[in-house]
């Protein structure tokens, strides 16, 4: 891809600043997974969940390997496949994973209504995703206008009442969706909110919700029922499907004190019963976790246990494994770091406009990623990338010029100091 000056310069301070991957660009320096993407996207993307399939799948990858990284990226493709994403860090106020409401209300508030044709940000949430949707649709029928002298535009009308006709497990669901459009089409802003805040879950009395034929109060007991419905609705209105990713982060916060566990776990397991099933209906569940999570935390509960384990990772030749690996990619560590250097190089002389010795920082990028890959496992990456740009802003200030081991090692050090010594290696 060819990245703007401000695109690199904003890659360029997220990973200096905090190694943590931005959400758009990462295309510019990705290496390493282009297979493990490549068999998502012709496996299933392309080929399984169009048809109604539902998957699910497991990132196992150590803290710093790229596990967020690797979600954006199967994000990006799956909206060039006409994909509807929603990306959720959990969290154990925000998100925990023990707590169906709470996830739904995580996932509809990240729902992603994006749209490859404009410049401008990505709408997020439900209510911004189906107006975006209906309008989208207005304007491709040909309607300037919903409201005419007479009322409601009649074209307007029989495709909202084509959704009293999907397949949606939920009717409250449904009839929810279908009323909210019709309040947006008719401006009714009052019934807009009031239907707004059922479906993203607060907390809203059945009796102001009987007009609309609601007859559910969304709370833990409909939840996740709630969720498949949402995934209907997707399926319904004619996109490719649903993908759901769910960042773990690297300590299992939203799932780490025993009195939750067992409840997130038995949450876990009827995701992926109902992924073997047909109630997600061209959905793709994905999961990110430390492999702490693999072998401390899933052997306990020997349901979960048999449907998260796999002797063989996914790969080309075994795409049907629940588990992703990002311990192992396209390229051993010491080149898969190498690679990603001379990719972001170029990110920051694009960033600033400059020109390096590339036979230099060829020299000092090897040196870092020998130090790295021999310090720090494979969460050696986040580190890496980290460092290196720390030393290429040193370089740009004071002057390019060989970095020696010594050299090479004080970088290191400091920038795990930056990120947190208690956090290398803890999985």
């Amino acid at each position: 891809m060819t990245l703007t000056q401000g695109e690199a310069q904003h890659i360029v301070r997220k990973l200096g600043e905090s190694g943590i991957p931005p959400t758009r660009g990462l295309e510019a320096y990705t290496v390493g997974i282009d297979s493990l993407l490549g068999t998502l996207e012709d496996e299933y993307l392309r080929g399984y969940l169009p048809d109604g399939g539902s998957s699910f799948k497991l990132v196992v990858g150590e803290y710093g390997s790229g596990k967020s990284h690797f979600l954006y990226r199967l994000r990006d493709k799956a909206w060039e496949h006409g994909y509807v994403v929603s990306r959720t860090e959990l969290s154990p106020k925000e998100c925990p994973y023990d707590n169906q409401l709470k996830v739904y209300q995580a996932v509809t508030g990240n729902l992603i209504y994006h749209d490859a044709e404009t410049e401008s940000a990505d709408a997020q949430g439900l209510e911004a995703f189906l107006e975006n949707h209906f309008f989208h649709t207005l304007k491709t029928l040909g309607i300037e206008q919903t409201q005419t002298s007479v009322g409601l535009d009649l074209r307007a009308k029989l495709w909202l009442d084509t959704i009293l006709r999907f397949k949606i497990e939920s009717p409250s669901f449904r009839h929810a969706i279908y009323y909210y459009l019709t309040a947006v089409a008719e401006e009714k802003e009052d019934d807009r909110r009031l239907l707004g805040a059922w479906l993203r879950g607060e907390n809203v009395t059945l009796k102001d919700m009987r007009p609309f034929s609601v007859t559910e109060k969304l709370d833990r007991s409909v939840a996740f029922k709630m969720l498949r419905s949402l995934a209907q609705l997707i399926h319904e209105l004619g996109y490719a499907g649903l993908v759901l990713l769910f960042d773990e982060g690297d300590r299992m916060v939203s799932i780490g004190s025993s009195h939750t566990e067992k409840i997130a776990c038995d949450n876990l397991r009827e995701v992926i019963d109902r992924c073997a099933g047909e109630s997600l209906p061209s959905s793709l569940f994905v999961y990110a976790v430390p492999p702490y999570f693999v072998t401390n935390i899933a052997p306990q509960y020997e349901a979960l246990s048999q449907r998260i384990s796999a002797k063989v990772k996914f790969s080309r030749q075994n795409p049907f494994s629940v588990q992703i690996s990002l311990d192992h990619l396209d390229y051993p560590g010491e080149e898969l770091l190498r690679l990603i250097g001379a990719k972001l190089v170029d990110v920051y002389e694009t960033a600033y406009q400059m020109n390096f010795d590339h036979e230099l920082q060829e020299r000092n990028i090897a040196g870092l990623a020998a130090g790295c890959a021999s310090l720090l496992s494979t969460s050696h990456r986040r580190h890496f990338v980290k460092s290196l740009i720390t030393m290429l802003t040193e370089q740009r200030v004071a002057g390019e010029r060989p970095y020696e081991d010594e050299n090479l090692q004080g970088v290191i050090r400091d920038v795990t100091e930056q990120l947190g010594r208690s956090e290398v290696g803890e999985y």
